[in-house]
């Protein structure tokens, strides 16, 4: 019996020998690629101050060396005005055995008109399986501190609305499906209501029998500095020789992503300016009866907007014929 445990003691101290062996053996092997202590160094660039609403920063997330883990990367805001709604900032998941891999900040436009935002924080590894990944020395930008100005679209919308019920024997009828206006714009310089089409501009996007209408005007792209007259034309009238009842308002809106709205109100149109005298049902090739909406100038990609009556351009105007006919213009309804 004590021969078999003596073999048995023997046995053991030979396995504990070639273990110790294997584990020098092992430790002789190559090493994975990493900082010398074992941990990599995060470097992070570039350091971004400010940017306008729209474009996108992208930080690039660097490691010394490799490693065979994945590391995810977040912008933690810890101060500023900006919300959710004024940027987007991914996770950034540096795959294992990369050295660097890039975070995409895009900040958003809006109608918002405040001047800027600001986003105060940092760039790092924050949950417990990844921060520990790092070496210590690794410094976060901190703080992140960027001023998000306000962007300020180059175009400038306008949109023309003349929605309204007419009762006619009981019955109401909307004034946007009976009766199609469009609208124009001109060269202000020696612009008159009695012939607008001498000065007509060629841009017909709110002259397709919708409603509403919409315009868009861009500075030094569709029209060099100077002044503008925006102007309504009467297509057709399905309420043609119904007198008083066919008085109708425009209202024009317009809107410059990045500044405030601002609208303007053509006043009632008189009910002969729409008598069966004048219009039928058919189209109107002649352009019998024009209305001013406003006067736009254009300086240096501003706009800026005058009311018909401020600029003393008259409102509207009704004839049977003019000196230069309105253009022909296909368009659907």
């Amino acid at each position: 019996m004590r021969k078999f445990i003596g073999y048995k003691i023997a046995g053991l101290a030979i396995i504990m020998a070639v273990g110790i062996v294997a584990c020098d053996t092992a430790s002789q092997e190559t090493e994975p690629v990493v900082s010398p202590d074992g941990y990599p160094v995060a470097t992070f660039t570039p350091s971004v101050t400010s940017v306008t609403e729209g474009d996108t920063i992208i930080y690039t997330i660097s490691l010394d060396k490799p490693i065979d883990r994945s590391i995810t990367f977040t912008l933690n805001q810890t101060g500023g005005t900006a919300t959710e709604e004024d940027y987007i900032a991914a996770p950034a998941v540096l795959q294992p055995y990369t050295k660097s891999v890039e975070m995409l900040v895009i900040t958003l436009t809006d109608y918002d008109t405040d001047a800027s935002e600001t986003i105060v924080g940092e760039i790092g590894a924050y949950s417990i399986a990844d921060k520990y990944l790092l070496n210590p020395s690794t410094v976060n930008p901190t703080p992140v501190s960027l001023t998000i100005t306000n962007f300020v679209a180059d175009a400038l919308d306008v949109q023309f609305s003349w929605d309204k019920y007419i009762n006619i024997g009981g019955t109401n009828y909307p004034t946007a499906t009976n009766v199609d206006f469009d609208f124009y714009i001109a060269d202000a310089t020696g612009f008159d209501i009695a012939d607008p089409w001498a000065n007509d501009m060629g841009i017909y996007t709110a002259a397709t029998g919708s409603h509403p209408e919409v315009m868009t005007l861009i500075a030094s792209e569709d029209l060099p500095d100077g002044s503008y007259i925006l102007f309504a034309d009467l297509y057709t009238n399905g309420f043609a020789g119904y007198g008083t009842n066919t008085t109708i308002p425009i209202t024009a809106w317009f809107t410059r992503q990045g500044t405030t709205l601002v609208e303007f109100e053509v006043p009632q149109l008189e009910a002969d300016a729409m008598s069966s005298e004048q219009f039928g049902y058919a189209d109107d090739p002649q352009g019998s009866w024009q209305a001013v909406i406003a006067k736009v100038t254009i300086a240096g990609g501003k706009f800026t907007i005058f009311d018909a009556h401020d600029a003393n351009l008259g409102t509207y105007k009704k004839s049977g014929s003019l000196k230069t006919p309105r253009p022909l213009i296909n368009k659907t309804r």
